[in-house]
């Protein structure tokens, strides 16, 4: 979004294409064209880095600003399964976020955990191959969770 490669809520196909033909000027013809998630639930983020002394550690949190703001988030060796996750997410500080205040619903804390320990297995699988995958947003739901926005950066991308 930074570099104008977000659009949101264009009412047309008229829009779409319009937004497509001025991104692909400014960012290339690589578009990648999404339906809109609705608003509601928590912003999430899951991240993979890879670091030259401990190979890939996994990045897990609260997303959205809160991630830049507060950096609540907290760090896992993968591969690790969703108790793990679980576990880990339980020490955050805005944890009780989850659990619907002010008469939100509860989030589907084990739709992301779950979330989190498959992408531990892809980063443990991964390796070196790739240097950081970025997932932020992931709106956490009660009925579940989806990824919004994601970035993989493979070793020759950070050059």
């Amino acid at each position: 979004s930074d570099v104008g490669g977000v659009r949101l809520g264009l009412p047309s196909i008229e829009a779409v294409i319009e937004a497509y033909q001025e991104m692909a000027l400014t960012l290339g013809a690589r578009v990648l064209v999404e339906p809109m998630v609705e608003a509601g639930g928590v912003e999430m983020i899951l991240g993979v880095k890879a670091d030259s002394q401990f190979g890939p550690t996994v990045l897990m949190g609260i997303g959205g600003i809160h991630a830049e703001l507060l950096h609540d988030v907290t760090l896992l060796r993968p591969p690790f399964d969703a108790a793990m996750a679980r576990r880990a997410l339980d020490r955050l500080k805005m944890r009780r976020l989850l659990d619907g205040l002010r008469g939100a619903a509860p989030s589907d804390i084990d739709a992301f955990c779950e979330a989190a320990a498959r992408l531990s297995v892809l980063a443990a699988s991964l390796g070196d191959l790739v240097s950081e995958i970025d997932v932020n947003p992931i709106i956490l739901r009660s009925d579940g969770c989806i990824a919004v926005d994601a970035v993989v950066l493979r070793p020759q991308d950070r050059q």
